[in-house]
């Protein structure tokens, strides 16, 4: 069985819920165009995402880094209760 690292779903998560709505609009395409593909997405790909990624406007509802850090801990707490 393969070892979970939790520390890096961790952060993956504070990543993805401190991203706006498009740019999770935007994260959702790239995950359905590599569908399952264990191959790397090419460094074109890449600058182009972040390209697009850099011309979208701020979201002006987007959480704090506190209110992130919070959501974060509720969702550790309803995963992994204290033992």
């Amino acid at each position: 069985m393969a070892t979970i690292n939790t520390k890096l779903i961790d952060s993956l998560a504070q990543v993805i819920l401190a991203l706006s709505a498009e740019e999770q609009r935007l994260l959702g395409r790239k995950l359905r165009h590599l569908g399952g593909e264990t191959q790397q997405p090419s460094q074109f790909e890449l600058e182009q995402f972040f390209q697009t990624l850099g011309t979208l406007p701020l979201d002006p509802e987007q959480p704090s880094l506190e209110a992130i850090s919070d959501i974060v801990k509720d969702v550790r707490r309803d995963l992994w209760p204290a033992e």
